[in-house]
């Protein structure tokens, strides 16, 4: 065994010495890190990804990237559970789990997830409140279908403007789009994200223009080009990025906002 490895093995067994009371947690991706929250498990997290920027999770100590966790840090943090909705193909989670930490990956590609996943997170944190969060999400998710628009927005979905950037069918945001009454134009261009071709743009026959995370100066300068300029009047949306680009219960709660906002126009 070479100095590394004993290393890790010494900080486990070192970590097992420590009383604990419920799991530690290291969270992999932003978007577990707040349904690990919104099942009421805050006080379990002892360790987050660079990606996670949370303020309320500011203070913890970064223990992987996304969806690559570092066992060093994931150790010396005594975590118990490493959870994550991307899984890093370099990882190396059998070392992880030969230093008995437990190893959850979530499967959060759709709405429907995400009541599944509260459920799941809060039976391996042992958390009281979590059935009735998952189930009052579940009941707005299937409001949301039950009353999703039969006439839908023809919108464009443009995610950065230098190049351009769109999504797919395949993604959380064109379902999400559509429960709120937009139909994404470009879902048949691509499966998730893609770079969209200008000429797509230039010939585009839209009612809504769909921003997240671009700010309405970099919009205003996109659609000054001349090649654009027929989509110059046509209407704008400006999504916030940290709702629209992971998938988490306040996803949920920004599709009633724009649906509710579509309804009033």
């Amino acid at each position: 065994m070479n100095l590394i490895k004993k290393y890790w093995v010494i900080l486990a067994i070192f970590a097992g010495v420590f009383p604990l009371y419920g799991e530690r947690v290291v969270s992999l991706s932003p978007a577990v890190t707040e349904l690990v929250i919104f099942a009421g498990g805050r006080a379990q997290l002892c360790g987050r990804s660079s990606a996670c920027d949370l303020p309320e999770t500011a203070c913890l100590p970064v223990a992987g990237d996304l969806g690559k966790p570092f066992p060093e840090a994931v150790l010396r943090n005594r975590a118990t559970m490493v959870i994550s909705d991307v899984a890093h193909p370099g990882a190396n989670w059998q070392l992880l789990q030969r230093c008995r930490v437990k190893v959850k990956l979530l499967e959060n590609r759709s709405i429907d997830d995400l009541p599944r996943n509260v459920r799941q997170i809060g039976k391996v944190l042992a958390l009281p409140d979590a059935d009735l969060r998952a189930a009052e999400l579940a009941d707005k998710v299937a409001c949301l279908k039950r009353t999703c628009p039969s006439q839908l927005y023809p919108a464009v979905v443009i995610l950065g403007v230098s190049p351009l950037i769109s999504c797919g069918g395949k993604t959380f945001i064109s379902s999400a789009l559509e429960l709120a009454g937009i139909k994404n134009i470009a879902a048949g261009a691509g499966e998730k994200y893609f770079i969209m071709d200008p000429e797509f743009l230039c010939t585009a026959e839209v009612d809504v223009l769909i921003f997240i995370g671009v700010s309405p100066a970099a919009a205003e300068e996109l659609l000054k080009k001349a090649s654009f300029r027929h989509l110059y009047n046509c209407r704008r949306i400006f999504l916030d990025r940290n709702k629209w680009s992971r998938l988490t219960p306040a996803t949920i709660e920004a599709v009633i906002s724009l649906k509710n906002e579509l309804v009033r126009q």
